[in-house]
């Protein structure tokens, strides 16, 4: 083979791992980062980790060439899914709270994902993200993506069975977050559904439908108010459920 087909061939397996993170990973796998932005980072990210990670043999024939370069885009596309699937526990807790509250109805458009999502799910998201960025959580996924390129040379990537436990797990961690942050006002608006039914027996002329809903909604409000100086902590240990979750996927490679 020749020499620079020797030198073309691994920039091409380090980028298509890189590209496969960048797609998935959060902050960088939003449908408003356009295509060219995320390809150029790509093919400059596996040009500096170049000189630096492990590469493994180059196959001999094309097919083994082709069956490297999906294995790699594979690879890359499910550890940057391991934090996208805990940061959508913020979309989820939003989705439940608009539904407790009335704004189930009045979606507009995410820019993460480019269709319909909820009001409070988009607010939680980017806040989330903010918290996420200011705690460097962004270097987190950086040296997640460096570490397996340690414990897997650039062309020989494979995917274990072990994942699928191991992601099974993280849809559970995702639900029991979602169900954390939406809990308070679940439990506000469950107490105004039983005070507004006591009162539609003792006041059958009151109209508890008309009072209850804005109701629901200003006392959801309030909770959620109240709520947000805690997001800090709920950002820091959803970045500490996504380091352990690479950490778990990375820890099935070395052993």
């Amino acid at each position: 083979m020749e020499a620079w087909l020797e030198t073309i061939i691994p920039l091409l397996w380090i980028t298509l791992r890189v590209a496969g993170f960048i797609i998935a990973a959060p902050i960088t796998g939003t449908r408003y980062i356009p295509g060219l932005i995320k390809g150029t980072v790509s093919l400059l990210l596996g040009y500096i980790l170049l000189p630096v990670v492990r590469i493994g043999p180059v196959p001999p024939t094309l097919g083994g060439f082709a069956v490297s370069a999906v294995s790699e885009v594979s690879f890359g596309l499910l550890l940057g899914f391991c934090g996208t699937v805990l940061i959508a526990a913020i979309e989820t807790a939003g989705y439940l709270v608009d539904m407790k509250i009335g704004f189930g109805m009045a979606n507009v458009v995410d820019p993460h994902y480019g269709q319909a999502s909820p009001i409070l799910g988009i607010f939680k998201y980017l806040l989330i993200m903010l918290i996420f960025l200011g705690i460097d959580g962004h270097h987190m996924l950086i040296k997640a993506l460096f570490r397996s390129f340690e414990l897997v040379p650039a062309g020989t990537a494979v995917i274990p069975a072990e994942w699928a436990e191991i992601g099974l797990k993280a849809a559970a961690e995702m639900v029991k977050i979602a169900l954390v942050l939406s809990c308070p006002v679940w439990a506000a608006t469950m107490i105004v559904d039983f005070g507004l039914g006591v009162i539609a027996r003792t006041v059958p002329q009151l109209n508890v439908f008309v009072v209850g809903i804005p109701m629901k909604t200003l006392v959801g409000l309030a909770i959620m108010l109240g709520s947000v100086t805690f997001y800090g902590a709920f950002a820091r240990q959803i970045t500490l459920s996504i380091r352990g979750l690479m950490g778990s996927l990375l820890g099935v490679l070395s052993r």
